[in-house]
C-alpha cells in the first residue's frame, strides 16, 4: 500500500488570542494534535482568567457603540463577512481536516457553504427583526415594543463542526446588536482564530473576541462572569450542567444546544434505497461525531433484513483513512479520549450481548497512520431496543438496528429515552409521515432525508438535547429582550386622591 497523500495544514506561526481588537498571547501554550498521525502540528495560547477579563471589559466597552448601529450598518457587516469568508475558504478544508478528523472532501460540501449561508441568511432577516404595535381597549394609549440587544454574549464551542457552530452564534448575536467572547474547544480552535483573521476588522474592535483554552481554566471563567448577558453553548450534557450551575448564580440566560440519539424509523413501504443512503449519511458522515446522528435504526419487520444486508455492504467498503486525503470517506476520531469513550461503549454493548453486524474487521491502515484514532463504521443489532448503547449517545459512527411490528411501537421506541434533538420517518404513506412527524418528541424531524438543515430552519432540541433554537429567525429572539413602551394620548386623569375634601 502507498503511503496516503497528505494536505495537513500548516500554520504560519503560533496562534494567538483575539482581545479588543488585538492579538495577545496566553499566559501559557498548549499543542493541538493532528488526529489523522497523532502529533502536534499547532501551538496555541492557554488562556487565563485575567484573559477573560480583558476580554468581556473589550466587549462590554464595545457594546455602547455596536448596540446603537443601524441595520443597514449590521447587514452590511454581515454581508461582508461572507464575501471575505467566501474569498479565502479554500484552505479551511485541509485546516479543518488537519485540527479534527473531518474528511476534506466534507468540508467542500458541508461545512464551507453553510458558514456564507449563515451569515448571508442573518444579512436578510434582520431588516425584519422589529418588534409590534399592540391593540388594546383603551384608544388613548399606544402600547408598543421594541427588540433591544442583551450585551455581552458568551459563546462556547464544541469541536465538531467548529466554523459552522461559530457562525452559528455569531452570525445572530452580532445582528441583533450585540457584542460576544468565543471560547473555542481546546481541540478546534485554530479554525476559529483563522476564521476571525479573515473576518475581525470588518468589526469594530472588541465585538468579536476569542479566548483559548482549556475550559476549567478558561471557559470556567467565561460563563461564570457577572458582565455576561448570555450565555450559548454547544456541546454534552454533562458540560451543559456545569455552565448552568455558574449561570444560576449569576442568573444568565443560557441557550444549551446538546447532544441527541436520533432515531431513524423506517416503514414497510419505504423506498429502501434512498433509506439506506440517508441513513449512512446521516452516521457516517462527519466521522459519526454530530448531535444530530442517525444513531439509532427503527427497521419494520418486513424490511428489517434487507435493509441491513443493503446498509452492510457499504458500511463495509468504506474508505476509513487520512482526513487529509480527498479519497479518505471516514476519518479519526478527534482525539485519543474520544476514540477511548467509543471503543468503551462498543465493549460494553459486547458484554450485553449486542451483535456486531458490522465493524469488527481489522483496519487496513498504512503504517504512517499507526498514531492516528481511528475506528471504523460499525452496525450493531439490537432487535428489541433494550441495551445500553442504544440509549446513550456515542458520538462515533456507531448505529444500532432494531426491528418494530407496528406504527405506535415505533413511536414508543424512538420516544424512549431522554434525548429529544432529531428524529425521522421513512414512508409513503402521507398519513403515517405526518402523524409520526407529529409523535415524535424531537425539535427536528425529517420526512424520507437527514441531516438537512438549511439556514430558516430553527434547530434545537427538548430534554438532555438542550433548550433554545439555532439557525433560524427565532434566533434573533434568543439574543435580545422585549421591551415594552406605553403612550398616554390623553391628559386626563379620574380623580383618586384627597376625594374627602372635595
Amino acid at each position: 500500500m502507498s503511503a496516503p497523500r497528505r494536505n495537513a495544514y500548516a500554520p504560519t506561526a503560533d496562534y494567538l488570542q483575539l482581545i479588543g481588537g488585538d492579538w495577545v498571547a496566553g499566559a501559557g501554550t498548549f499543542e493541538a494534535i493532528d488526529p489523522s498521525v497523532g502529533t502536534p502540528w499547532a501551538l496555541l495560547a492557554q488562556g487565563s482568567a485575567a484573559d477573560v477579563e480583558r476580554a468581556v471589559a473589550a466587549a462590554k466597552a464595545a457594546f455602547r457603540d455596536w448596540r446603537r448601529t443601524t441595520v443597514d450598518r449590521r447587514q452590511a457587516v454581515l454581508l461582508e463577512i461572507a464575501d471575505r469568508f467566501e474569498a479565502d475558504s479554500e484552505r479551511f478544508a485541509s485546516l479543518l481536516a488537519t485540527e479534527n478528523g473531518r474528511p476534506i472532501r466534507e468540508a467542500f460540501i458541508a461545512d464551507i457553504p453553510t458558514v456564507q449561508a449563515i451569515f448571508r441568511f442573518y444579512a436578510g432577516v434582520i431588516r425584519a427583526f422589529n418588534g409590534e404595535q399592540i391593540p388594546l381597549a383603551n384608544p388613548d394609549t399606544l402600547l408598543y415594543t421594541k427588540r433591544e440587544p442583551l450585551g455581552v454574549v458568551a459563546a462556547v464551542l464544541s469541536w465538531n463542526s467548529p466554523i459552522i457552530t461559530f457562525a452559528n452564534k455569531v452570525a445572530p448575536a452580532i445582528a441583533a446588536g450585540n457584542t460576544i467572547v468565543v471560547k473555542p474547544s481546546e481541540y478546534a480552535s485554530a479554525s476559529i482564530l483563522e476564521l476571525a483573521a479573515v473576518i475581525g476588522d470588518a468589526l469594530p474592535p472588541g465585538v468579536l473576541n476569542i479566548v483559548t483554552g482549556v475550559g476549567p481554566e478558561t471557559g470556567a471563567a467565561l460563563v461564570s462572569h457577572p458582565d455576561i448577558a448570555k450565555i450559548t453553548f454547544t456541546g454534552g450534557p454533562a458540560t451543559a450542567t456545569a455552565i448552568l450551575g455558574s449561570a444560576a448564580r449569576t442568573l444568565t440566560p443560557s441557550l444549551m444546544e446538546l447532544g441527541g440519539k436520533g432515531p431513524m424509523i423506517v416503514a414497510a413501504d419505504a423506498d429502501l434505497e434512498v433509506a439506506v443512503q440517508d441513513a449512512l449519511m446521516g452516521i457516517y458522515l462527519a466521522n459519526g461525531e454530530a448531535c444530530i446522528a442517525s444513531s439509532r435504526l427503527l427497521l419494520h419487520d418486513d424490511i428489517h433484513d434487507e435493509f441491513v444486508a443493503r446498509f452492510s455492504e457499504v458500511a463495509r467498503s468504506i474508505t476509513v483513512g487520512d482526513a487529509t486525503d480527498p479519497a479518505s470517506e471516514m476519518g479519526p476520531l478527534v482525539s485519543r479520549q474520544q476514540l477511548d469513550l467509543v471503543r468503551g461503549h462498543l465493549d460494553g454493548a459486547r458484554a450485553e450481548g449486542v451483535t456486531v453486524l458490522v465493524g469488527d474487521e481489522q483496519l487496513d491502515l498504512d503504517p504512517s497512520l499507526a498514531g492516528g484514532f481511528y475506528q471504523r463504521p460499525v452496525l450493531l443489532g439490537d432487535p428489541d431496543g433494550g441495551a445500553t448503547i442504544t440509549r446513550s449517545e456515542v458520538f462515533g459512527p456507531v448505529t444500532v438496528a432494531e426491528r418494530f411490528s407496528t406504527d405506535e411501537e415505533a413511536i414508543a421506541r424512538a420516544n424512549a429515552h431522554r434525548y429529544g434533538l432529531a428524529a425521522g420517518v421513512w414512508t409513503n404513506d402521507l398519513r403515517r409521515a405526518h402523524r409520526m412527524a407529529d409523535e415524535l418528541d424531537a425539535g427536528i424531524v425529517w420526512v424520507n432525508r437527514w441531516f438537512d438543515l438549511a439556514p430558516g430552519m430553527p434547530m434545537g432540541g427538548r430534554g438532555d438535547s438542550g433548550f433554545g433554537r439555532e439557525l433560524s429567525f427565532e434566533t434573533l429572539r434568543e439574543y435580545s429582550a422585549v421591551k415594552s413602551v406605553n403612550i398616554d394620548l390623553c391628559t386626563d386623569r379620574p380623580p383618586l386622591w384627597g376625594l374627602a375634601g372635595r
